[in-house]
């Protein structure tokens, strides 16, 4: 800012400048914009090269998290007992071989049953197949237990522990059995072959032969088990059958002699004989009944006919030859008669005996009819009398039917029950056979397929298992944890992150100097002292990023801070300040931190007069401005330190030598107090033309800088320009650039202490 900005006169010239502010503000808040548009897709965009350098940055973590955990797992498993592993296979059929066609009495599974093999395996593990090993094969504690692999003999631990508060060794003996069990199942492993019938059992111990031998006779035990619960459930099967048997027996008696003195009660012989020839007769009385009913229907039908028809009419006189020849007689005779009436009177004796010969005729037809007639009635009337005895007989056989079924009642119910014990008594008679036979059979659904030798190398601890999975849990640790660190840290690390907390473009990385031999004040100076450093190098870019920061170019008064002290902005200040001068140009360096000044220390020069001289008493600028071994580089100490920094800042002197000093010096670069708790960087960036922030690798926090930049922009009219990033080690930071390179300026110029970045 220049004192022309701060004092405007109506000329044009300041409405030119009015409208280049406008254009530049206008500028700027479209690069904001664009700025932010490039965040809101970054944040939404994977940057794998972050992470990758979120690795390098903590190499050491990762390493030094793998290498521990490497080391661990490497001397415990030097340390651990080894552990010998014996396996044999066996063969688990779902039913076993049918040696004869009975049915067992054990539950057959069905072929589709999927729980079959799965209770196989836990009969496999079950404590009472471990307690049976136990028992065979006298395996005391401390056998079984991994801690003492000699097998010594003696209280077990937990019997020890007891012994010291006064337990007795007695009471112990339980809880050692549950032990040895425990520790039993806990080294025996049962691995089914995948879709198949065998399965694998593993037995680990400290000793090959004692595991050899305890997986044998694991699968010895298993089968012979297997044929105990077979014969077990057979005989048991036999036992109950045999009691069964005697009831039913007993049973079978008592209903036999009570249905016989109820048939000697009742005089019941063969009473079912008695029924059947009454039922067969019953039946045969209503078939002869439906027939003699059809007949009296049409001897009925034929009486009706006759009693309501004329004689000539009824069909059976059409139908009757007696009657028909009669009738073909008197049709001769009376044809005769009439031949001869034609020759012959009434009364003549031919003509007489032929019409008593017509007479007889006549009379031997009404004879027939008459007897025609009685036969149709005699025939109706007895079709009458033989359906009423068929219907007499039939009543009295249903009659007797029931009267014999009805003191059969309790006959039938006594023979039932006899029947049902009887035929109950020989199912239970002939399964009591079956399963006496079948009990001998002594086949089995389980057969030993491989037996176990004895191992010849260590089954665990694995070594190069071990430190594999070591140094992929190491990594995966090693990577946790650096990017919980990463997380947790919370300061600036690239100049990608500044430049987003900023939102300003980051002018420069300074990188840090490795091996500082010489005091500290020299370390501004280096960039004077060496200037084919890549120190040195660094602040010519930020030189050349100030030139072009602008469209005048670097900014006249040029303001630089940071949000906490030991950041670097003083040696930037010294370091831009330098670079500026070594290009032609005038620049003052004012050291406005007036409660911890450094420039008197850094250029050695004396503190009696300075800047806070300038602003309390009346002496001139020049009289406080020092000329530096720099060319065109002169200073302004901060002199006494007064009690009000904040004041003096403030006043209107201050504001003069601002606007004195752009017009007499190409460059002004005030260096300032930090930022935060004091309010004299606010002050300084509201009379400069820009504030340049700085901010320290790995040292300035996010927060922090933030809080900065806020309180910067609410308390002042600061122009942000820029930020620049110091102390920045390349190499940790996962760049494969070194700035290995330095200018050639001859012989002279290269100095031998330098230090690479």
């Amino acid at each position: 800012m220049n004192s022309d900005d701060r004092h405007p006169d109506p000329i044009p010239q300041d409405h030119q400048l009015t409208i280049a502010e406008l254009k530049k503000q206008l500028v700027q808040y479209e690069q904001a914009f664009q700025s932010a548009a490039a965040e809101s897709e970054d944040d939404h965009a994977i940057d794998l090269r972050q992470y990758w350098q979120v690795l390098v940055r903590r190499k050491w973590t990762i390493i030094s998290t793998t290498l521990l955990l490497l080391l661990i797992v490497i001397v415990a498993t030097t340390m651990m007992t080894p552990v010998f592993r014996a396996s044999t296979v066996l063969q688990i059929e779902r039913e076993s071989g049918k040696v004869l066609e009975f049915e067992s009495v054990t539950a057959e599974e069905a072929a589709n049953a999927r729980d079959f093999y799965q209770t196989q395996y836990e009969l496999l593990k079950s404590r009472t197949l471990a307690r049976r090993v136990i028992d065979t094969l006298g395996i005391r504690p401390g056998v079984a237990d991994p801690s003492n692999p000699d097998g010594a003999t003696g209280p077990s631990l937990l019997g020890r522990v007891r012994n010291l508060f006064g337990g007795s060794g007695d009471d112990t003996a339980p809880a050692v059995s549950a032990d040895v069990e425990s520790l039993f199942l806990n080294r025996l492993t049962v691995t089914p072959v995948r879709n198949s019938r065998l399965v694998r059992i593993h037995y680990d111990s400290t000793d090959p032969e004692e595991a050899a031998m305890v997986v044998n006779t694991l699968a010895d035990e298993y089968v012979a088990m297997s044929l105990e619960r077979r014969f077990d459930a057979s005989t048991y099967a036999k036992e109950f059958l045999e009691d069964r048997i005697k009831q039913v027996r007993a049973d079978l008696e008592d209903s036999e002699r009570e249905l016989v003195n109820y048939s000697q009660q009742r005089g019941i012989i063969n009473q079912e004989d008695r029924l059947g020839i009454l039922t067969d007769k019953l039946r045969e009385m209503n078939v002869a009944l439906v027939e003699v009913e059809a007949e009296r229907l049409e001897a009925e039908s034929h009486y009706q006919e006759m009693l309501g028809a004329s004689t000539s009419n009824l069909s059976q006189m059409l139908n009757s030859p007696v009657i028909q020849n009669l009738k073909s007689q008197k049709n001769e005779l009376e044809s005769e008669y009439k031949e001869l009436l034609k020759v012959f009177k009434p009364a003549y004796p031919r003509m007489q005996r032929l019409q008593e010969r017509i007479t007889q005729v006549d009379s031997d037809i009404e004879s027939e009819i008459g007897q025609i007639r009685g036969g149709i009635q005699v025939q109706y009337q007895a079709k009458l009398r033989e359906e009423a005895k068929l219907q007499e007989s039939i009543a009295n056989t249903q009659q007797q039917i029931l009267d014999l079924q009805a003191r059969s009642t309790d006959f039938q119910t006594l023979k039932r029950e006899v029947d049902t014990n009887r035929e109950l008594y020989d199912g239970l008679l002939q399964r009591m056979k079956e399963v006496g036979v079948a009990a001998g059979v002594s086949t089995n659904n389980i057969s030993v397929v491989d037996r176990a030798q004895v191992p010849r190398s260590k089954y665990k601890p694995n070594l190069m298992l071990n430190v594999a999975i070591a140094l992929a849990l190491g990594l995966f640790l090693g990577v946790l944890l650096a990017f919980l660190f990463e997380s947790l840290d919370d300061t600036i690390k690239t100049a990608d992150e500044l430049e987003k907390l900023v939102g300003k473009p980051v002018l420069g990385v300074v990188p840090r100097v490795r091996e500082q031999k010489e005091r500290r004040s020299s370390l501004a100076l280096h960039a004077h002292e060496d200037p084919t450093s890549a120190f040195a190098e660094a602040y010519r870019s930020l030189r050349t990023a100030l030139m072009f920061s602008t469209e005048h170019g670097a900014p006249k008064v040029l303001h630089v801070t940071s949000v906490s002290p030991e950041e670097g902005k003083t040696t930037t200040a010294v370091s831009t300040a330098i670079n500026l001068a070594q290009n032609g140009a005038s620049v003052l360096l004012v050291d406005a931190d007036l409660r911890n000044p450094s420039l008197h220390r850094v250029f050695k020069l004396g503190n009696q007069h300075g800047l806070s001289d300038l602003l309390v008493s009346e002496q001139q600028p020049a009289q406080v401005t020092r000329p530096t071994e720099v060319d065109n580089l002169f200073v302004i100490t901060s002199g006494r330190l007064p009690p009000s920094p904040a004041e003096l800042l403030s006043s209107g002197k201050m504001v003069d030598l601002a606007a004195l000093a752009s017009k007499r010096f190409d460059y002004v670069i005030i260096d300032s107090p930090p930022l935060l708790g004091l309010a004299d960087a606010v002050i300084l960036a509201d009379l400069a033309d820009a504030t340049m922030l700085v901010a320290a690798a790995k040292s300035t926090r996010s927060g922090a800088l933030e809080a900065g930049i806020k309180r910067l922009r609410q308390h002042s009219r600061a122009h942000i320009l820029g930020s620049v990033l110091t102390k920045f080690d390349l190499e940790r930071a996962g760049f494969g650039y070194g700035y290995e390179y330095q200018y050639s300026y001859g012989p002279s110029n290269r100095r031998q202490g330098r230090q690479p970045a």
